[in-house]
């Protein structure tokens, strides 16, 4: 029986592998946020619907709605939107 033996990094390698580019559209996901009464949603496509209980963005696969109550939308901006208020619960469904 013959052992397999891990091949060992050298330390320019290891430099290597820790600064290499990220895979293409990593930083182009949907993103979701919450932190207390505040929640922020990032590479959305746009905004279906909106009342202070119910939100619903339109994502590159689907759906996302988040349900709540006394919802506020803080800032708009083109791919990202912040809400304030209670969070009930969200939904995702594929078109």
């Amino acid at each position: 029986m013959s052992k397999h033996r891990k091949k060992r990094t050298t330390p320019g390698g290891w430099l290597k592998l820790l600064f290499r580019q990220p895979p293409a559209g990593l930083y182009l996901q949907p993103s979701i946020y919450i932190s207390g009464a505040q929640m922020e949603i990032e590479h959305f496509r746009r905004v279906r619907a909106y009342d202070e209980t119910k939100l619903c963005l339109e994502m590159g696969r689907g759906l996302f709605t988040v349900y709540g109550d006394g919802m506020q939308i803080l800032t708009l901006a083109a791919h990202r939107i912040t809400l304030r208020g209670r969070f009930l619960r969200t939904d995702f469904s594929e078109e």
